[in-house]
C-alpha cells in the first residue's frame, strides 16, 4: 500500500469516527476536543528525538562529575581511616616496646618492619596481603583508582633524621640492626607525621616489586618530597597523612616542621 493510499484510508475512518460523534454529541466544543485528539501525531520526529538526546546528554555531562567526586569522598574516607589504623597499630608496638616504633626499613619483609607490624595487627598474615590486597589498611583505594590497577602498599613512613645523611644517628636501610623512631620523645606530636600516601615505585633493581609504593620518605630530600610524596586527593593534587599523635587529615604542600629530624 502507497503512503498515499494509507492517508486516505485513514481519513475514511476519522471521517466515520467524526460521524458518529457528531449524532451522539453534536458539533459543540466535545467535537472540537475529539478532532483535536485524533489529530494528534503518535510518533516523534527526528528533531525531537535529537532534541530529547541533547539534553539526556547535558544530564549525564553534569551528573558524571558529581558522581565522581561522591565516589572519590567515600575513598578518601577509607584512606583516612586506613591512616587511623596503621598508627594505632604503630602506637600499640611502641606502648609494648618503651616506646619505639616499628623498625623503618630492614628487615623489609618480616616484622618488625613498620608494614609488617600493621599487616599483622590487622589480622592478616603476612602472605595474605598479595592474596587479597582489598582488605589491607596498606592499600589505598584512590592510589589504586588512580594507577588502574591492583596495588598491594600505599603508604610510607617519616625516616626523616633516620636515613644515614651527615649527622643521623643511624640508617634505616643499614644491614646491622633495626632503626626506629622514639614515638614518646616527640615533642609535638601533633605537628610531626607518621605515615602519609607515597606514589608507586617503578620496575628495577633493588626495588620494590609492582603494586608497591615508596615505603620510607625523608623530608630533608628534595626529591623525596617531589617524587614520593603521592597526591590522589582531590583532583590529584593533595595528599593525606597521620601524625604522631593519631590526628589525620588532607594536606597540599609540605610544611617546614617535617623537615625537622624525628628524635
Amino acid at each position: 500500500m502507497s503512503v498515499s493510499s494509507s492517508r486516505i484510508e485513514t481519513k475514511k475512518v476519522a471521517d466515520e469516527v467524526l460521524a458518529e460523534i457528531a449524532l451522539d454529541y453534536g458539533t459543540g466544543w466535545e467535537l472540537g476536543l475529539c478532532v483535536l485528539l485524533l489529530t494528534v501525531r503518535r510518533a516523534f520526529t527526528l528533531i525531537e528525538l535529537l532534541v530529547v538526546i541533547a539534553i539526556i546528554a547535558v544530564l549525564i555531562g553534569i551528573l558524571l562529575p558529581v558522581i565522581g567526586s561522591a565516589r572519590e569522598a567515600g575513598r578518601a574516607t577509607r584512606c583516612l581511616a586506613n591512616l587511623r589504623q596503621m598508627y594505632f597499630m604503630c602506637q600499640s608496638y611502641a606502648d609494648d616496646y618503651k616506646g619505639l616504633s616499628p623498625a623503618l626499613g630492614r628487615p623489609y619483609q618480616n616484622p618488625p618492619n613498620w608494614a609488617m607490624v600493621v599487616q599483622q595487627g590487622a589480622g592478616l598474615t603476612i602472605e595474605s596481603i598479595n592474596e587479597s590486597p582489598t582488605r589491607s589498611v596498606l592499600v589505598c583505594p584512590s592510589n589504586q583508582a588512580f594507577n588502574g590497577r591492583t596495588m598491594f602498599r600505599c603508604y610510607g613512613i617519616n625516616v626523616t633524621g633516620h636515613a644515614g645523611a651527615p649527622g643521623d644517628p643511624d640508617n634505616f636501610d643499614a644491614l646491622n640492626g633495626t632503626v626506629h623512631i622514639r614515638m614518646d620523645l616527640a615533642q609535638f606530636p601533633s605537628d610531626l607525621v607518621l605515615l602519609m600516601d607515597t606514589s608507586a615505585v617503578r620496575a628495577g633493581p633493588d626495588l620494590p616489586p609492582e603494586g608497591r609504593c615508596w615505603s620510607v620518605v625523608d623530608f630533608r630530600n628534595a626529591d623525596h618530597v617531589a617524587n614520593r610524596i603521592g597526591r590522589f586527593h582531590p583532583a590529584v593534587k593533595k595528599f593525606q597523612a597521620v601524625m604522631i599523635d593519631g590526628s589525620a587529615r588532607v594536606h597540599e604542600a609540605v610544611p617546614d616542621v617535617w623537615r625537622e629530624p624525628l628524635p
